[in-house]
């Protein structure tokens, strides 16, 4: 979403701005961190297991507007050539299979970095596990202490945090009344 006020387009018209930004920030991150080992984590094309059990998840959401949704294959094609595996599983988010990677990462002793500004995904923040945060143009290494810093809570508090003041994106109620000041001070 970051080009839709100026989207960059091709000489056929088409618009690039999501393979513009996707590629930039990725190429950006290789070229920082060298990773040795690496994957894209991409949404399920079907609903997921959330979407079962709570019919109104993600449903104030707009819909993926179809300029940037038609650049999605393309993206995965060039994925495919430049040879970075892609993971998706039907039924699952790809917050889901991240912190599912996080966990085996954390069970081998493995340092592994997760790159997302997903707040949901801060609780598996421990240890060898790792955010790094995308802002302008670089990345944010967030720990244990980082979450605290950016949330005022820990990452094992990030589930009870999110029941309180709910989320908006994903359209989960919280607790009426209760913001991000108070849920930090109850926990």
């Amino acid at each position: 979403f970051a080009f839709m006020r100026n989207p960059l387009f091709n000489k056929k018209g088409e618009n690039t701005s999501a393979i513009f930004g996707f590629f930039r920030t990725l190429f950006s991150l290789m070229d920082q961190f060298n990773p040795r080992y690496f994957a894209v984590a991409m949404d399920s094309l079907t609903p997921t297991f959330r979407h079962r059990q709570y019919p109104d998840y993600k449903a104030t959401r707009d819909k993926t507007p179809a300029e940037l949704h038609s650049q999605i294959p393309l993206i995965e094609e060039i994925l495919d050539a430049v040879k970075i595996p892609r993971v998706r599983y039907d039924g699952v988010e790809a917050d889901d299979i991240m912190a599912t990677c996080a966990e085996v990462c954390r069970k081998e002793g493995r340092p592994c970095y997760l790159i997302s500004g997903d707040k949901d995904l801060m609780q598996v923040v421990e240890g060898n596990v790792k955010i790094l945060l995308p802002e302008k143009g670089d990345f944010r290494e967030l720990g244990r202490e980082g979450v605290f810093d950016k949330f005022g809570i820990y990452p094992e508090q990030v589930l009870d945090y999110l029941a309180l003041i709910g989320d908006s994106a994903d359209n989960i109620p919280g607790v009426k009344g209760i913001g991000p000041k108070t849920a930090g001070q109850l926990l």
